[in-house]
């Protein structure tokens, strides 16, 4: 029942004392609680300012290296994207290069000698037209660029030497449609001379020349490689086939083997022999090595544009976090010293309160719980502003950012929890300090 009021102006704001029937002073908690706010609330403001421009610190630069990281990402998919684009302009130019190397493998009939075929440039065993349709139509994975010829060694009249007819229609398969073929096409009546040839006999483009009881007409006279092209004729396999009298038969097919397949000849082997039972394979090694290590020069260039980036990236983040979290946790230790302060500075001018209200009857416990109350609702003040402060810095200074991905209701709790421990340790020590000092020692203190 309460029987008296007694103001105490004097102490900075009014003290509400209960008496119960026993006669022992009860104090109404909660109205000194916010008293203390309503009269403190400078020293109460400057706590919550202090908490929220350190959470404010701290949040942003979470979110300023978390946007840090999305454009390096963006930065490395436009990079892989131009390095792709790049890479399919290289591969043009590497299939250009290959083309200089020629072709890597070469298909023939399992009963030939490959020997006997390059020393006496005629095939004793044949394949067929029809073996290289089938090879064509099958579309063999590790194989492009198929292309069906005839080679035959033949006395010349008009060189007076033997020269070699290569017969070549033209690629029958190219896997891309924008792949450019390796080997042009020469068409029925036209040939194409090697250089030696076309000095020999002193002929240039649209000269006419006789082979066997045939004329043809000169459409190309090829640079001199230095080897046995510059003595071959090419013609129209058609053409070749019937001055040879060698009907549907070719001595092979020569093709390029997949990147994936260089070195390993019995891959290809098996694969064109499901085709062509009769079929064997060689490959021309140092052409093959030579086009893969083209390939993958060019891959690894790309790779290493990509990695140079990712590695410069990553070094401005590591320097850019490890400057963040320096200057977090000054931000942290200034935070709590300044709460340190306040709350100290605060109990000091309270002292005498204090002791009054030990001598009232109020017991040390509710004191402290005073004190530790205020600072939780400082702290939790302080932590949601400054959190939804680094959100709408964040939505201001960062282009697509939106409220609803940048809340996390579970950061904001760790972030208020962790203010709240720092705050409470500020405020107890010297709360306790001068709750446990002698209440008469303080009061006989000058102010």
């Amino acid at each position: 029942m309460k029987i008296v009021c007694l103001g105490l102006h004097d102490l900075g704001y009014r003290l509400n004392i209960y008496y119960d029937r026993k006669g022992i002073i009860i104090m109404n908690t909660w109205q000194l609680f916010f008293n203390e706010i309503k009269y403190r609330w400078v020293g109460c403001l400057f706590a919550i300012l202090a908490v929220g421009v350190s959470l404010f610190t701290v949040t942003s630069t979470r979110y300023f290296l978390a946007d840090f990281d999305k454009q390096t990402q963006s930065e490395i998919s436009k990079l892989q994207q131009k390095s792709y684009e790049r890479m399919c302009n290289l591969e043009n130019e590497a299939r250009v290069f290959a083309k200089s190397l020629g072709f890597n493998i070469f298909i023939f009939n399992d009963e030939q000698k490959v020997e006997d075929f390059y020393i006496k440039d005629m095939n004793t065993d044949y394949l067929t037209n029809d073996d290289a349709n089938r090879l064509a139509k099958a579309k063999v994975p590790l194989l492009n660029h198929l292309l069906p010829f005839l080679r035959h060694k033949i006395f010349l009249k008009s060189l007076g030497d033997d020269v070699i007819i290569a017969g070549i229609e033209g690629e029958i398969f190219i896997r891309k449609a924008f792949q450019k073929p390796m080997e042009v096409k020469v068409e029925p009546g036209e040939v194409q001379l090697g250089a030696t040839i076309a000095k020999r006999l002193h002929l240039k483009i649209n000269d006419k020349i006789m082979i066997g009881d045939k004329e043809y007409i000169v459409t190309f006279c090829r640079e001199p490689l230095g080897t046995k092209d510059d003595i071959v004729i090419f013609m129209n396999l058609g053409d070749a086939q019937t001055l040879l009298n060698l009907k549907d038969k070719i001595s092979g097919i020569l093709a390029i083997s997949c990147n994936c397949t260089a070195g390993n000849v019995a891959l290809i082997h098996r694969t064109v022999q499901k085709t062509i039972p009769n079929a064997n394979v060689v490959e021309f090694t140092i052409r093959a090595k030579a086009r893969q290590r083209a390939r993958r020069a060019i891959s690894k260039a790309a790779d290493e544009q990509i990695a140079d980036i990712v590695t410069s990236r990553t070094a401005m983040r590591s320097k850019l976090k490890r400057f963040s979290l320096i200057f977090s946790i000054l931000m942290v230790i200034a935070t709590s010293a300044l709460l340190f302060f306040l709350y100290a500075h605060n109990v000091k001018e309270r002292r005498h309160e204090i002791a009054i209200l030990r001598t009232l009857g109020v017991s040390t416990a509710k004191i402290i719980l005073i004190f530790a109350g205020k600072s939780i609702l400082l702290a939790t003040a302080g932590g949601i502003l400054g959190f939804f402060a680094a959100i709408l810095a964040t939505i201001y200074l960062i282009t697509g950012s939106e409220f609803a991905t940048l809340f996390n209701g579970k950061y904001l709790l760790i972030l208020v929890l962790t203010a709240n421990l720092i705050s409470i340790i500020a405020s107890l020590i010297p709360a306790m300090i001068a709750a446990y000092r002698d209440p008469g020692i303080v009061l006989n203190e000058e102010a």
